[in-house]
């Protein structure tokens, strides 16, 4: 009996002439066209496949495979070839995989470095010996990730197929794919002269065919991985901290100390609410517990529960505070050949920009170059009066007067220079620019009217002791005067008293709202220079964690920051800061898209150099309540309560 079939409406579908599962199963035609051959009116210019469709008469189709020439992949790095809006044309992706032999990849890679070194020894261009050298390290790399198990070895070959139901269009749009992915080192080369064969390599109904091998290509694991369309990558860290888990449910590992890393510095980007202040405690407890040191530069107050919830010191800097800490202090600096100085030019060029930044609160103006000068030889004569100089020794004294009743025996450390001694030397200076200064440097010490202004003038009186974490905070402050100021002050204390002083140790520093700095004209390239330059020598590295991406664009000691930040955690972000420096982060179309569109709190896309992963932030409940900054949260009242039980306990 015979059944009438119901036809389907072409307006239907997601756009009239789109290819259906017929037109594969059973097409009227097949043909393969040859340049110079002739269809709809046009000139055949190049290979392609002609297939005879049921709504439209013929589908054009013209396959291609990828070469990648970056050296390396990146989460997402395709998933525009599949999110593209290609009007009437369509573009599919496939990817064949074929796991490797261990044994005959290593064989390969050894082959090629031993061609390599053959080559080095004969070649004379520099440019040459250095690209050579260059693939040499990276190829000794892979061979030993790969011989260790960190990473298995495939031979992939990127199939793209681009289809179009009109000849020209087809043409158009194979144009457009072509020079799109040369622009990011993905360079896509015609199967010319095989066009039938790479189709119906991706076809389930067609017989079996065999790629050619010179389509193929080594990958590694999480290479491989990256090319999957909306899947993320992975990081090849396997120490350091676990911070949470990528789209497949796989932990993902963070370490600033990975031997492939050229220091150990980091960025923390995302808007409000998009959990930076989480996130980073995260990293600072499980860092503690991993054995390394951590300190805090708290701008808005939002450590001091966490802190006091895993007992480490929590130094408030501020009128009524106990706290003090002397812009003057320095210690003794120590590099890697074991030669140890004190690096009183440093010392001195940041008391001496904290004193610029006091006299232009109140008068730019008197800052004449007769004052600067002025300032910077005063500052150094403060030390040598002291008797402190580039000598280790020199910071120390012997014996000393009574003390609340006691002898003081043995070696201690000598008093520092204070701002009142500055203030003092310029009010009775000859110069009357000079004098003028120094009535502008007045408040910020003891010599003046203004307790809360005057805090940073005095003796050091903290000791941080043993502590694997501790925080200074400087919410407190004036916001608009004391807080910048202090932020300086707390971050240059912190680089010299405690990164200085145990190089051996592991050291990570973090500067919350660290745009604060970074866009200060007086202090922000002093800081920058000093903290990202001496972060290697003293085994420390700086987490710089802000809101804004575009904020790193807008000073030199932002764009220090990003270039000399190996690791980058990035939150949910604004359009617009991400147009403005997507390139600068080297974030792909589907990161970004990724970080505007779907990213929620607790999202980050963590870039490690060339590597890439979305990682959702996964803290324990335990953690969780440590951490979380929202009051609505029940885990919020949870920690309070437990904080109080802890200190009723102590007492």
């Amino acid at each position: 009996m015979w059944k009438k079939i119901k036809s389907e409406k072409p307006h239907t579908r997601a756009y009239p002439g789109k290819a259906s599962g017929v037109d594969f199963a059973a097409p009227s035609l097949i043909k393969e066209m040859l340049p110079g051959d002739k269809t709809q009116g046009e000139k055949v210019t190049d290979y392609a496949v002609e297939v005879g469709g049921t709504i439209t008469p013929a589908r054009y189709f013209r396959s291609f495979f990828a070469e990648i020439m970056s050296g390396n992949t990146w989460a997402g790095m395709l998933d525009s070839l599949i999110d593209g809006k290609y009007g009437s044309g369509d573009v599919d992706l496939a990817i064949h995989v074929q796991p490797s032999s261990n044994d005959k990849e290593l064989d390969a890679i050894g082959r090629r470095i031993a061609g390599l070194l053959s080559d080095l020894a004969d070649e004379k261009d520099v440019r040459k010996i250095d690209a050579m050298r260059d693939e040499i390290a990276d190829l000794k790399e892979r061979q030993k990730r790969i011989r260790l198990n960190v990473e298995r070895s495939f031979r992939v070959a990127i199939q793209v197929i681009a289809s179009a139901p009109e000849y020209k269009s087809l043409v158009q749009l194979c144009r457009s794919l072509v020079q799109r992915f040369a622009g990011k080192s993905i360079f896509l080369r015609a199967a010319d002269g095989r066009q039938l064969e790479a189709l119906q390599a991706i076809l389930p109904t067609a017989p079996a065919v065999r790629i050619q091998k010179e389509r193929f290509f080594s990958l590694e694991s999480s290479n491989v991985a990256d090319l999957f369309p909306f899947g993320g990558g992975s990081l090849s860290h396997r120490s350091g901290v676990v911070i949470g888990k990528d789209r497949f449910g796989r932990p993902v590992w963070l370490d600033n100390w990975h031997p492939d890393l050229s220091n150990y510095h980091m960025c923390i980007i995302g808007r409000s609410g998009a959990g930076k202040t989480f996130t980073i405690m995260l990293i600072i407890h499980r860092s503690a517990l991993y054995g390394r040191k951590v300190g805090v530069i708290d701008w808005k107050g939002e450590y001091g529960d966490f802190l006091a919830a895993i007992g480490c010191p929590y130094l408030e800097l501020h009128e009524r505070s106990k706290h003090r800490i002397n812009p003057y202090d320095v210690e003794i600096t120590e590099l890697s050949d074991g030669t140890r100085y004190v690096d009183l030019e440093e010392a001195a060029n940041s008391v001496q920009a904290v004193v610029f930044k006091m006299i232009r609160v109140y008068d730019a103006a008197a800052l004449t170059g007769e004052v600067k000068v002025f300032i910077g030889n005063a500052i150094r004569e403060q030390y040598r009066e002291l008797g402190i100089t580039e000598d280790p020794e020199s910071l120390y004294e012997f014996g000393g007067a009574p003390e609340d009743g006691r002898f003081a025996v043995g070696r201690r450390r000598k008093k520092m220079p204070e701002l009142v001694g500055l203030q003092k030397r310029m009010a009775t200076a000859e110069s009357e620019a000079v004098r003028k200064a120094a009535e502008m440097l007045k408040p910020f010490t003891r010599a003046g009217n203004m307790p809360s202004y005057a805090i940073f003038d005095g003796q050091s009186n903290v000791e941080l002791g043993s502590a694997p974490v501790f925080g200074f905070a400087i919410n407190r402050l004036d916001p608009e005067i004391m807080r910048p100021i202090g932020l300086f002050i707390a971050t240059h204390w912190m680089m010299e008293r405690w990164a200085k002083r145990n190089p051996q140790a592991q050291k990570l520093l973090v500067i919350e709202e660290c745009q604060n700095i970074f866009n200060d004209e007086d202090v922000g390239a002093v800081w920058a220079e000093a903290a990202y330059r001496e972060g290697r020598s003293t085994n420390t590295g700086v987490c710089a964690v802000t809101q804004g991406l575009e904020v790193f664009t807008r000073s030199h000691a932002g764009m220090a920051a990003i270039k000399n930040s190996p690791i980058k955690l990035i939150g949910i972000q604004e359009p617009l800061d991400i147009d403005a420096v997507q390139g600068k982060l080297a974030l792909t179309e589907g990161e970004a898209h990724f970080l505007i569109h779907q990213a929620r709190k607790g999202d980050m896309v963590v870039k490690v150099d060339d590597q890439s992963v979305i990682v959702r932030i996964d803290a324990s409940p335990f953690e969780h309540m440590l951490f979380t900054s929202d009051p609505n949260d029940p885990r919020y009242a949870e920690r309070k309560k437990y904080i109080r039980d802890r200190m009723q306990g102590a007492d």
